[in-house]
């Protein structure tokens, strides 16, 4: 993905569910808080193996934290996750906006960060980004062929 295109994702489709959503500030301590929360909720769910899906909810809102107007004093972010199709999970983060579009970065390997999106599209069974508002929603399909092995 280039930095001026953007990839459309449909609104929830009436097979999905919305399992939880929390708002955050746009700190790098509440990326954490958003993991504890995201990992609770999947699991009071019956979900098992949630490391992959996780990582790449970390990945996304260190993302908003670092890149978008979320980190700024009083800023925020919101974590939301969508039961989608086939048992698979949708990692919704939605910040408050940026002048650029997330796309993965391929900078020197010897770089100590810069690698996220790249793990999301690896981890991820698809991924993308859409205006919400003032600000942008970037998420992550987790199917659950794509998942941890340990969720069989």
């Amino acid at each position: 993905m280039s930095n001026t295109e953007a990839v459309v994702m449909p609104r929830h489709q009436p097979t999905e569910y919305t399992l939880g959503t929390v708002t955050l500030p746009g700190t790098h301590r509440a990326v954490a808080v958003g993991r504890h929360w995201a990992e609770a909720l999947l699991e009071a769910g019956g979900r098992k193996g949630n490391d992959d899906a996780l990582l790449v909810l970390d990945e996304l809102a260190a993302n908003a934290v670092t890149h978008t107007r979320s980190g700024t004093t009083g800023g925020r972010f919101v974590v939301a996750l969508v039961e989608a199709e086939e048992g698979g999970v949708r990692i919704e983060v939605t910040d408050e906006g940026a002048d650029t579009v997330p796309a993965p970065r391929h900078d020197d390997m010897d770089a100590l960060s810069g690698r996220g999106l790249q793990i999301v599209a690896a981890l991820a069974a698809d991924w993308g980004v859409r205006a919400a508002g003032k600000g942008r929603l970037v998420w992550a399909l987790l199917r659950p062929d794509t998942a941890d092995p340990a969720v069989a």
